[in-house]
């Protein structure tokens, strides 16, 4: 094996390591991958990943490993970000090389051996809030139409992942622009798949909040041309410097991206691992618990392994995820007839559900959906008590219905308010039953 290429690793601009690609130079063109810590790296500094402890020795991995690549873009960026590169939008580590000066979180990932990180601008902080943008009339720069020129000459050093089309801006006086570096929001046009998409998302994740969750601080923001997108404001930003270490639930579950929905998983598994990853903590498995169940409510079927993500905070030398992050990307697939699969959701609820030769419930098999018997199983499955999960899923039902009942609603057209109502009121019938 001989050295292919490298990648130096910072954690909040500091030197933590070297990842090197290692390729046979026969025919088989195998390839391996090692990552190890900077030696002054080891005196004070934080693991860069929960399944990267502090240690002299290198890791080793037959592929890229998962931490790496769920550092990477996805769908539309990753599409730009290949072409611009010119490299093969599968080459992760050629990517990874190209567009990991910018990530979510405190890692930086750049080309070669080399001793400090250039060209990662600051973050402009305090960021202001989403609903102080729209108090001041803040618009973003052109129409969604300009997204392809804008990933053309702004998106190249960063990466952000989710396959929709999404960027980074700034604020600058009263504009949000596009920009390589030093984003302090992430703007998301409506799909033209999916319209209204920003309005939808911005009511579930409004109505996420009524109900105790705590959200990512987002909001409606329009074009110069009219049209609405759905921005979220950072929230792995400390400082101008610094930022929490974030990981995703298909990092922390070791799994390729592409495979952050596949049927081999089940959401009782999934929180296990991570409840694990966060020492076990109880609360930690109750916000999950609770996050899948909404999910359920609201009809968001898209709730894979990058749609739940952890941090951790700096200077410390254990590789305990502290907490859960705020909720992101949850929306209502109702109104999308293209999207929407009624009574499934990304996997399986329950681990028996995992597979080809998996099985629903005694409960599913009966009522062809799931229903308040599977997610108490799941609940007691993942170690929490029977009672107290029965009377967690009653209170999150009635907090939703009574906040619809109450008339909540925020921008969007009737159409798609009533499909997402409905969904919400057909899915809160479905906990009132039980298995004979």
């Amino acid at each position: 094996m001989e050295i292919n290429r490298r990648a130096t690793v910072f954690a909040n601009s500091i030197r933590a390591g070297d990842l090197i690609e290692y390729r046979d130079q026969s025919l088989s063109g195998k390839e391996e991958y090692i990552f190890i810590y900077d030696r002054n790296y080891l005196i004070s500094g934080d693991p860069i990943g929960h399944h990267f402890p502090l240690k002299s020795e290198p890791f080793s991995f037959d592929i890229l490993p998962p931490f790496f690549t769920n550092l990477l873009s996805e769908g539309w960026l990753r599409k730009h970000h290949a072409e611009k590169s010119r490299l093969d939008k599968n080459d992760e580590f050629g990517l990874l090389c190209a567009n990991g000066n910018e990530l979510i979180g405190a890692i930086s990932v750049v080309a070669g051996k080399v001793a400090t990180l250039t060209g990662r601008q600051p973050v402009a902080v305090p960021i202001p809030a989403s609903k102080t943008l729209v108090q001041q009339g803040v618009t973003i720069i052109g129409s969604p139409d300009d997204f392809n020129e804008y990933a053309v000459d702004h998106a190249n050093g960063q990466s952000i992942s989710g396959v929709q089309r999404k960027l980074l801006m700034k604020l600058e006086g009263k504009q949000l622009i596009p920009t390589g570096s030093g984003g302090q929001y992430i703007v998301k046009p409506a799909p033209e798949v999916a319209p209204h998409l920003p309005e939808n998302e911005f009511f579930i994740m409004q109505l996420a909040k009524k109900v105790g969750f705590d959200v990512a601080d987002c909001g409606l923001i329009p074009f110069e041309s009219g049209e609405l997108a759905y921005i979220t404001k950072r929230f792995d930003i400390i400082d101008e410097q610094q930022r929490y270490f974030i990981e995703d639930g298909a990092s922390l579950y070791q799994v390729h991206p592409k495979n952050k929905d596949s049927d081999a998983l089940s959401y009782e598994n999934v929180l296990l691992k991570l409840s694990r990853c966060a020492g076990n903590s109880k609360a930690v498995t109750l916000k999950l618990f609770l996050q899948v169940v909404f999910s359920h409510i609201v009809g968001n079927n898209d709730l894979h392994l990058k749609n739940f993500s952890m941090q951790r905070k700096l200077h410390k030398s254990n590789r305990i995820m502290d907490l859960v992050t705020p909720m992101y990307d949850m929306l209502s697939l109702a109104p999308y007839s293209t999207f929407d699969r009624a009574c499934f959701m990304s996997f399986g609820v329950l681990a028996i559900e995992e597979g080809d030769e998996g099985d629903f419930s005694d409960a599913y098999n009966i009522f062809g959906f799931y229903t308040k018997e599977d997610f108490v199983q799941l609940g007691v499955n993942i170690g929490l008590p029977k009672l107290m999960v029965e009377k967690q899923i009653q209170v999150l039902k009635s907090k939703v219905l009574k906040v619809i009942e109450d008339g909540f609603r925020t921008q969007m057209p009737e159409h798609i308010y009533e499909a997402i109502v409905k969904r919400i009121r057909e899915r809160c019938r479905t906990l009132e039953l039980s298995y004979p």
